[in-house]
């Protein structure tokens, strides 16, 4: 499913459903979205299963559990931590284009999709300015949630890790 792109999977999926209000959106989105975190949930559980002290803790008997909970979560939380930000940052991209595209939801549901679609009419009627907002305060949106989740990132990786 990672070969299919991301908004062809979520188009594809909101025609299935039929109806595009704010809960069958969030469902696509969500049903979509999953399959780059668990690549990257995978990857790191598999090369923090090969470090020394996991190999370590396994020989003298550690059970499974106690590995997760002692050595592999607190490595893995940043990371997560900063996909899940980063997911939400890709869910606000989703739905303006969607929403843009007419296809995710309806004009009355206010969105920044739906605010750029009804400002498209304005910029044939040279009102830039209305299109100029919305996309802005998009914009700074979207840097504002890429900067939550690269502080989480670095504060979690100095806080919890037990490489260091």
């Amino acid at each position: 499913l990672l070969g299919v792109p991301g908004l062809l999977l979520t188009v594809s999926l909101q025609a299935v459903f039929g109806r595009a209000d704010v809960y069958s959106l969030s469902v696509v989105i969500g049903l979509t979205g999953w399959m780059g975190m668990a690549k990257v949930v995978r990857t790191e559980v598999v090369q923090l299963g090969n470090t020394d002290y996991v190999l370590a803790e396994k020989c003298l008997g550690g059970r499974f559990f106690h590995v997760l909970f002692r050595h592999l979560a607190p490595n893995l939380f940043p990371s997560v931590l900063f996909m899940a930000v980063m997911h939400v940052r890709n869910a606000i991209v989703a739905e303006a284009a969607l929403s843009f595209m007419g296809l995710g939801l309806p004009v009355e549901v206010v969105s920044w999709g739906s605010m750029l679609s009804l400002s498209e009419k304005a910029l044939s009627a040279r009102a830039w300015w209305i299109i100029l907002i919305p996309g802005a305060f998009l914009a700074v949106t979207l840097l504002c949630v890429t900067g939550i989740g690269n502080y989480l990132r670095k504060s979690g990786i100095r806080r919890e890790s037990n490489l260091s």
